[in-house]
Parts: structure tokens; C-alpha cells; sequence
């Protein structure tokens, strides 16, 4: 059995286990799902379902982010998914944040979005810098769907990945708005990021991947209709941003961040 998919099924399980134990603290908390007045009618019914439950899917990522480090510290493996997990946890803190203040503080309004896009400024910029800065990735870009090489400088490269890494911020949230849906397209679209990155023998893309994909499924668990649990800012902020980048080949999929180091194949 491949070790992606190991990973897969360990954080299914592990998912699946935090959920009987965080949703009845969610509950003990009052930790509830506020519905927008001025949406769907009948999203009004999800009114008090508890939220925040993107911490069970990022102490999952954390718990096996830090197991496949451990497993391979002698090894590339290590920096690039320290840094994927790192930059992709500090969207999850935000959100955090935000669903603390709405839910438990009881601030409807939330983090200030200026705040908010403020602390999303500050991860990409740290990621991104640190990419260029510190990695041996270039910054040549292929255009999709066609041959044309667009080979950006660094003062231009930087300011532009990190509009393409703020520039979905609402994609999952919006999506989370129906019972299993965010859930369900995350795993299929990291399913597929995930069979690429094997083909391209890009083993931490693929095991990120295959551990996101597993605390999907396992918030699945509690999230189809009628949903026990939303996963709030916490787990859509955690999931909503993406680039893959391989070599020379760069698109943006909303969901998943990460990066190859592999840059000469």
C-alpha cells in the first residue's frame, strides 16, 4: 500500500475521532451557525449547528504534518512541507480568529475585514518571499492551455503570487453554505492534485494532499445533510487557497497550496 495512501486512510480515522470528541465541546460551548437574513430561507434551519468544526481538519493536518517531518528529517522532504503546512495553518488562524470572535465573543461582526485581509496579507507575503528568497524555484510561467514561457522578475513575481493567493478568499466559505458541498469538491479537486503530483513523483504535494483529503472525508462524517458540525473560517480559510507549482508549470485551483521543489524536471 503506497504511502499516500496511508496517509489518507490515518487521517480519515484520526478526523472521524476528534469529531466525537470537538462537536459536543462545539455544543457545550454554544458554538452555532449564524444564517445570513438576507440569503436562502432555507438555510435559516442550519441556525445555531455548530461551527468552527475546520479544527478538527487542522489538528489533523498539524498531527500528520509533524509525523511524515519526523519520518523523513534527514531528508528535501522536510522544508517544502514545513512551509506549505505552515503558510496553509496561518490561513486557518485567521479564520480562527474571525469564528472566535463571531461564536464565542459573541462579536457579530467578526475579525474587521481590513484585519482580516491584513493577516492574510502578512502569510503570503512571508510564504511568498520565502519561496523566492530561500528555494531554488524559478519564476517562469507557462501559460495554461498554451506553449507560451512568460519568465516574470522577482519584484514582479512576488506581488502577483500573492494576489493570486488572496484573490479567491470567499471560494470555500461560499461554498461551505451547503451541507457536505465545500467538503466533498475540496476532496475530489485534492484528489486529483494529488494523482498528479505522484505522477510527477512529487512526494510532498502528494502526501499533503492525501492528508487533506482524508480530514475531508472524515469531517464528511458530520457534515452531510443535515450537517452535525460546519467547518466556519477555520476550515474554509484552511482550504480555500491554492497554487501548484511544478517545475515550470504553475495554475491556480482555489483550494490547496503547495509547491515542488523539483524545479528542473
Amino acid at each position: 500500500m503506497s504511502i499516500q495512501i496511508i496517509y489518507l486512510i490515518l487521517a480519515f480515522i484520526l478526523t472521524t475521532i476528534l469529531g466525537k470528541f470537538i462537536i459536543p465541546i462545539l455544543k457545550k460551548l454554544k458554538v452555532g451557525q449564524s444564517e445570513r437574513e438576507d440569503g436562502p430561507r432555507s438555510h435559516l434551519k442550519k441556525q445555531g449547528t455548530p461551527t468552527m468544526g475546520g479544527i478538527m481538519m487542522m489538528l489533523t493536518m498539524i498531527i500528520f504534518t509533524a509525523v511524515s517531518c519526523l519520518l523523513n528529517k534527514e531528508s528535501e522532504f522536510m522544508r517544502p512541507v514545513l512551509m506549505i503546512s505552515i503558510a496553509s495553518l496561518g490561513f486557518g488562524l485567521v479564520g480562527f480568529i474571525d469564528d472566535f470572535k463571531k461564536v464565542v465573543l459573541h462579536n457579530t461582526e467578526g475579525l474587521n475585514p481590513k484585519l482580516k485581509m491584513l493577516g492574510l496579507l502578512i502569510v503570503a507575503s512571508i510564504y511568498t518571499i520565502f519561496l523566492t528568497e530561500y528555494t531554488n524555484i524559478n519564476t517562469e510561467l507557462i501559460l495554461p492551455f498554451t506553449d507560451y514561457k512568460l519568465n516574470l522578475p522577482t519584484w514582479i513575481f512576488i506581488p502577483f503570487t500573492i494576489l493570486v493567493m488572496l484573490s479567491a478568499t470567499n471560494a470555500v466559505n461560499l461554498t461551505d453554505g451547503v451541507d457536505g458541498l465545500a467538503a466533498s469538491v475540496c476532496a475530489i479537486m485534492l484528489t486529483a492534485i494529488s494523482i498528479i503530483a505522484i505522477k510527477l513523483d512529487c512526494t510532498e504535494v502528494s502526501v499533503l494532499g492525501s492528508i487533506i483529503v482524508g480530514s475531508c472525508l472524515g469531517f464528511l462524517v458530520y457534515n452531510f445533510h443535515k450537517a452535525k458540525v460546519m467547518m466556519g473560517d477555520t476550515g474554509s480559510l484552511l482550504l480555500r487557497w491554492s497554487y501548484f507549482k511544478y517545475g515550470n508549470l504553475f495554475t491556480n485551483t482555489t483550494f490547496f497550496i503547495d509547491y515542488c521543489h523539483h524545479t528542473n524536471c
